[in-house]
């Protein structure tokens, strides 16, 4: 024990003896580890990635599908981050994704219950790269850009009926064809007032034509077409008996005729077997199915429960409904085949239904793409927020990493300090 504290006694005067040196030692080791730092520093940018949208705390896109974070370093986001920097010759998504690390902050439990991070961290290191004049923080920003992008196109709102294009038509069935853009035409409609529920006031500030840059006036453009202009075409063709093939034509109605009949019988039979089980229901148990409820005004009051009658009593109203919407298609396809059979439309009222149907072929496509690039105005405006990226800039002590500056040159100075005592210890040895 007492040769363990002589050996300390003398360390510390060695120590003290050699204070000066042993500083200017630290000193440039420290600067040495801290210039090593901060030229390593100068490869390396972080960024903070925080979703805010409300679905994705419970692990969902905006859409309500699964979300994924790491689709960040997929290859999808990583090709067109390397085209928006221009680095097509020298960088491959694969390498880009190795040199990126996503964590995310704060997954895990609280309160006995578990919580899903809606905020990462994404740190980037281009020591193996070759960026040219480029910076890591041009290449992490276009990374981070081009997810916001393609998140924002796959999983906010689903625009592929605006997408699609119907083609112009050249020797079509006019009734079909009409039925077709009905449909179509409804699709658009009730895309287009969902939007002006959710904001009417919207404009699109890039778009200075006041008839296309705002839902209000393209809904009415909408209207006009569904409450106008196709009734007025579908008016023409069925009065007119136009059909470019008859029979074909009258078979197709017909047999869509026994469709309906069969659902329309069937609806009848729901209607039937309903309105029986109401008339054989013991009208004794709904006289006593009685319990005390409070109103609004915290008042007492004595409330009908809801029983089997009043469910048997609401499908057989849908059945009834359902019944009659069948038996009054059938009457309308009815008189279509009878009109068709009647008259003889001739080749100028079919050449005349057909550009009425071209017309509004264009007319559709027109009001779908103005409404597309509405739209995409919009959900830009809406979900700028949806994801925020905040980049980080060390400052130059931060990036001399002082702590772990000052742990390397004492370790380095331990280690040397220790080997020189083996050494003097060896040569010691040696000499005896």
């Amino acid at each position: 024990m007492d040769d363990i504290k002589e050996k300390i006694k003398q360390a510390l005067r060695h120590i003290w003896t050699n204070k000066y040196r042993l500083f200017l030692c630290l000193l440039t080791l420290c600067c040495l580890f801290g210039l090593i730092h901060y030229f390593k520093s100068a490869d390396s940018a972080t960024a903070s990635i925080s979703f805010n949208y409300s679905e994705a705390a419970l692990g969902m896109n905006p859409n309500k599908t699964r979300f994924n974070a790491y689709e960040i370093v997929s290859d999808e986001v990583m090709e067109r981050a390397i085209r928006r920097v221009g680095l097509q010759d020298s960088l491959t998504a694969s390498q880009l994704a190795e040199c990126l690390y996503l964590s995310p902050d704060g997954t895990g439990s609280a309160n006995g219950s578990e919580y899903i991070s809606t905020n990462y961290y994404l740190s980037i290191n281009t020591r193996k790269l070759n960026l040219g004049n480029r910076k890591p923080t041009d290449l992490l920003q276009s990374v981070c850009e081009s997810y916001r992008e393609i998140f924002l196109s796959n999983y906010c709102d689903n625009q592929s009926i605006l997408k699609e294009k119907l083609e112009v038509t050249t020797a079509c069935e006019p009734y079909l064809r009409l039925n077709e853009l009905e449909v179509r035409a409804a699709a658009l409609n009730r895309y287009l007032n969902a939007r002006l529920g959710e904001n009417k006031s919207f404009t699109d500030e890039a778009n200075p034509d006041p008839s296309t840059n705002n839902f209000t006036t393209l809904g009415k453009m909408i209207n006009n077409l569904v409450d106008y202009d196709l009734p007025n075409a579908m008016a023409f063709v069925i009065e007119g008996g136009v059909a470019r093939d008859p029979a074909m034509l009258t078979s197709i109605l017909e047999y869509k005729n026994k469709i309906d009949d069969i659902d329309m019988r069937t609806q009848q039979a729901y209607y039937d077997a309903d309105k029986k089980g109401i008339s054989i229901y013991e009208k004794s148990m709904t006289s006593i199915m009685m319990i005390p409820t409070v109103d609004e005004a915290s008042e007492y009051y004595m409330s009908r429960t809801k029983t089997a009658m009043d469910a048997l009593a609401r499908a057989a109203d849908a059945s009834l409904a359902d019944a009659t919407d069948y038996q009054s298609e059938i009457v309308s396809t009815n008189y279509v085949i009878q009109k068709i059979r009647e008259l003889d439309a001739g080749q100028p009222r079919l050449a005349e239904a057909q550009a009425m149907v071209n017309k509004l072929e264009t007319a559709i496509n027109e009001i779908s793409e103005q409404l597309f690039v509405l739209d995409k105005a919009y959900i830009k405006y809406k979900s700028q927020n949806y994801i925020t990226f905040t980049y980080g800039s060390a400052s130059f002590l931060q990036r001399l990493s002082l702590k772990k500056t000052l742990m390397e040159s004492v370790a380095v100075m331990l280690g040397s300090a220790w080997l020189l005592h083996e050494r003097k210890r060896r040569k010691a040895r040696h000499r005896r």
